[in-house]
């Protein structure tokens, strides 16, 4: 592995990291790359950990990603027929490192800050000191805590936050391991194993149904159960994207005769949050920062993998191949 160096102290800062790419279906690399010297307001920190999202990653490993079949339009925001994004790809949102180095303008982070970065699986990272300090983690927070604030693991977090919010909460998962996983944090869970999901809920809530669904799933057989535990004019949020050709979504059954109404909570391509300016991204990261430092959203358990960086391939792989086996999979660097 190529260790990020600093230059001496009396020339020009030169970095170097080593990036992770895919660059076709199926396929994985790791190449060595030199980052831009080091501007007076910007930052550089060295990774920690970085998070696989199960969900967007896996879609661009597998070739089913929206954005390599068709073409985004950011001003109009549609997609429009024509060849989509090329390989290579580099994935990755979820990454906590540590301030290594601060250009003479900075003042809001120091060397040593650890803070979550919004940046691709990389050994190292150049930042905005804007980025950095938005990003500084509070004193006692591990960078495992931290890496959990992501995408991933979005279910059993948002479960939690929906409870904090006075909900009674059910949780729906095909896998054992992450239905013991939300038992273990209080939360009342259902093995999806063939049964029929939404009696099963109403067994819970009431012959009504329930009022409102979070599904982060990623699948439209998840978005149709969702649906169809819901009482008439009850709402879903969707956190996840939903890649390539699937099937199960029913629209002409109950959401048509219940009146459900679908909302999509991404924040992505600058789209802000439905409050916005009242919450904003900082807003929203900080309050999740809050919740986890202050323990009314517990992380314990949920980081079920630990990888080393060099040895991504295989972190790729296992949830690939075996995702009933996993709820969190991370990447860990040796400086």
């Amino acid at each position: 592995m190529t260790r990020p160096t600093l230059a001496p102290a009396a020339g020009a800062t030169t970095l170097h990291c080593r990036r992770l790419f895919i660059t076709g279906p199926g396929t994985i690399e790791l190449l060595d790359e030199e980052l831009p010297p080091l501007g007076e307001q910007e930052v550089y920190a060295t990774a920690v950990l970085s998070g696989i999202s199960h969900g967007t990653e896996l879609a661009w490993l597998r070739g089913t990603a929206a954005a390599l079949h068709r073409t985004w339009d950011p001003q109009r925001r549609l997609y429009l027929d024509g060849p989509g994004r090329a390989y290579p790809v580099a994935p990755g949102y979820e990454s906590m490192a540590r301030v290594a180095a601060v250009g003479p303008a900075v003042s809001g982070v120091r060397v040593g800050d650890l803070i979550a970065v919004d940046g691709p699986h990389a050994s190292g990272h150049v930042l905005s000191e804007r980025a950095a300090t938005a990003g500084r983690l509070p004193d006692g927070v591990t960078p495992e805590q931290a890496v959990v604030m992501g995408l991933g693991t979005v279910g059993l977090l948002a479960a939690q936050q929906a409870r904090l919010a006075g909900a009674t909460v059910i949780g729906v998962d095909r896998y054992p391991l992450r239905v013991q996983a939300a038992e273990t944090l209080g939360i009342a869970a259902l093995l999806a194993d063939g049964a029929d999901i939404a009696a099963q809920v109403r067994n819970h809530v009431g012959p009504d149904g329930a009022d409102a669904a979070i599904e982060a799933s990623g699948s439209l057989n998840g978005l149709h159960e969702a649906i169809r535990c819901l009482r008439v004019g009850g709402r879903v949020a969707t956190v996840a994207s939903y890649h390539g050709d699937q099937t199960g979504l029913r629209l002409g059954e109950e959401y048509h005769r219940n009146r459900i109404t679908i909302y999509s909570s991404m924040t992505v391509n600058n789209c802000p949050a439905r409050t916005h300016p009242l919450w904003n991204r900082d807003r929203l990261d900080a309050t999740a920062r809050a919740q986890i430092t202050d323990g009314r959203v517990r992380t314990d358990g949920l980081i079920t993998h630990r990888i080393p960086f060099t040895d991504a391939p295989d972190a790729y792989q296992l949830l690939l191949n075996r995702p009933q086996d996993t709820i969190k999979v991370v990447l860990t660097y040796d400086h």
